[in-house]
């Protein structure tokens, strides 16, 4: 069979070139959209506990 050899350096630059390259493209990509406003990010809202009763945050179990 043909068998190729293929370095460490060879393998390390495709990694870079293939997964590393886009990804840094698309973060860009976001970056120049929320700068220019097109995009707008709003924090997040911590959730609301359902169930306020139980002022004690030690206290976890229920009683029944």
């Amino acid at each position: 069979m043909n068998e190729t050899a293929s370095s460490p350096v060879f393998v390390a630059l495709l990694f870079i070139l293939r997964c590393l390259v886009p990804l840094a493209i698309l973060f860009g990509i976001s970056y120049i959209l929320r700068k220019s406003g097109l995009v707008v990010t709003e924090a997040a809202e911590p959730p609301e506990e359902a169930d306020h009763q139980d002022e004690d945050p030690q206290n976890n179990h229920k009683e029944s």
